[in-house]
C-alpha cells in the first residue's frame, strides 16, 4: 500500500503576532463553521483514500485557537477516508494561551499524540515584543498540563534573534534559559528559527524605522551555536538544522517533507507534493472555497535533485548519492564535493554525503555549489 502524509491547514488566530506573513486571521465564528465544513468536504472526496496516512499535522494560525469539535470533526473525515499506520504520528499546534487541560484531554481522546507549542520565548520583554498572547508562566503551564493529560512527545518552538532595547544586552542568555527550562519540563522536541523579517508585517514596519531592534547575523549565528552546544551535551540530536530531539522523538512529519515523501494539504493556502505533482490551495477564502488552486506543477528530474539536495543536506540523515544517480546526476563528479571532502565541510560515508553540522549556519553557499 502506497503511504502519503497529511497536512490540516486551520488559519484562525485570536491575534496576529508581529513577525506572522502566514495565511492566519482573526474572524467571526461563521466563517470558522463554514471553513471547517468545506475542509471536512475536502478530506471525503480526496481521491488518494488507497493510502496508509503515516502522520498528520495540524497545524496554522493556532489550531487550538478553535473549539475541540472542529478537530474532532476533520479527524472523524480523516479516519473516514484513509487507513491508518498503527504507529502514525499525530500533531496538533497549540499556543499556550488558548490551550486548556480540558482541551489537551480530548485531544489525546481524538488519537492526537504529538503537542507542538509555540512557545517562542520563555521571556516576558520578548513575548510583549513579538506580540505573543501568552506570558511565560502560561507556557511553563501549558507544558505542565500537556503532561498531565498524558503527552509525552512534546515539542516547542524557540525563535533566535529577537531583541528589544531592554533586551539585547542580555538576548543570548535568555535564550539559553529558556531552552534550559523547557528542557527541564521535560520537553523532548524543540524546534529553534532564526527571526525573519517579512514584507507586510508590523515588525517589517518597525524595522524600517529602527534597524537596531534585529541584531545582526553574525550575533543570531553565535546564539545559534550556543544553543547547540547546550542541547547536544544534553543528549538532544541535531537531525536537522534548525530541530533537536532525544531519541525516538524526532518529527516524523517534517521528516517526511525533507525526504520528498508524498503528502497532502488540506484548507486554505495548503501545499500537496503526490506522484511527482506539486499543488496548492489558494489563500483567498473565496478562491478556495470554490475549489480553485493557487498552483499546479509536474516536478522535473532537475528540480527532484535540486531538492533532494538542499532539503537532505539540511538533515543529519543527508543525501543518497545512488538517489541522485537514479535521477541522472553522478555527484561524485562535481569537483566542489571533493573540495568540501577535503575540507571537512561535507562527510562521505558509503552511500551517504552529509553537511558538518559546524556549517549549518552557513549551508546555503555549501549547497548552491553541490546542485548540477
Amino acid at each position: 500500500m502506497k503511504k502519503i502524509r497529511i497536512y490540516v491547514h486551520v488559519p484562525f488566530c485570536e491575534s496576529k503576532c508581529s513577525y506572522c506573513d502566514f495565511a492566519s486571521f482573526v474572524c467571526e465564528e461563521d466563517l470558522k463553521k463554514k471553513y471547517f465544513d468545506k475542509l471536512e468536504k475536502e478530506i471525503l472526496s480526496c481521491p488518494y483514500k488507497d493510502r496508509q496516512v503515516q502522520s498528520i499535522y495540524f497545524g496554522g494560525g493556532t489550531p487550538s485557537s478553535v473549539e475541540v469539535t472542529y478537530i474532532e470533526k476533520i479527524m472523524n473525515a480523516i479516519n473516514e477516508n484513509f487507513v491508518f499506520d498503527e504507529n502514525a504520528e499525530i500533531t496538533i499546534e497549540c499556543n499556550p494561551a488558548s490551550e486548556s487541560f480540558e482541551k489537551l484531554k480530548k485531544y489525546k481522546e481524538l488519537g492526537i499524540n504529538r503537542i507542538s507549542f509555540g512557545v517562542q520565548s520563555l521571556n516576558d520583554k520578548t513575548l510583549k515584543f513579538l506580540n505573543r498572547r501568552h506570558t511565560k508562566e502560561e507556557a511553563i503551564g501549558a507544558i505542565k498540563d500537556a503532561k498531565r493529560a498524558g503527552f509525552e512527545n512534546i515539542s516547542a518552538d524557540l525563535m533566535i534573534g529577537v531583541s528589544e532595547c531592554e533586551v539585547l544586552s542580555t538576548g543570548e542568555f535568555d535564550l539559553i534559559n529558556s531552552a534550559e527550562k523547557l528542557v527541564s519540563l521535560g520537553v523532548k522536541h524543540l524546534s529553534a528559527y532564526m527571526l525573519q523579517i517579512e514584507e507586510g508585517t508590523p515588525l517589517y514596519n518597525a524595522y524600517q524605522k529602527d534597524k537596531s531592534i534585529v541584531p545582526d547575523d553574525e550575533y543570531c549565528v553565535s546564539i545559534y551555536d550556543r544553543l547547540v552546544g547546550f542541547l547536544t551535551e544534553r543528549g538532544f540530536i541535531h537531525y536537522e538544522i534548525s530541530n533537536f530531539a532525544l531519541p525516538r522523538y524526532e518529527c516524523q512529519h517534517n521528516l517526511g517533507y525533507w525526504k520528498l515523501d508524498d503528502y497532502i494539504g488540506f484548507g486554505l493556502s495548503a501545499h500537496s507534493y503526490v506522484d511527482g505533482i506539486r499543488f496548492a490551495n489558494s489563500r483567498n477564502f473565496n478562491d478556495y472555497f470554490n475549489g480553485i488552486l493557487a498552483s499546479y506543477e509536474k516536478i522535473t528530474k532537475e528540480q527532484q535533485i535540486e531538492e533532494k539536495i538542499m532539503l537532505g543536506l539540511r538533515c543529519q540523515e543527508g543525501v543518497s548519492i545512488k538517489d541522485l544517480q537514479k535521477l541522472g546526476y553522478d555527484i561524485i563528479q562535481n569537483p566542489n564535493l571533493s573540495k568540501f571532502v577535503e575540507q571537512g565541510i561535507i562527510n562521505l560515508n558509503g552511500d551517504k554525503i552529509t553537511l558538518n553540522p559546524d556549517f549549518y549556519g552557513v549551508s546555503n553557499s555549501i549547497i548552491v555549489d553541490l546542485l548540477p
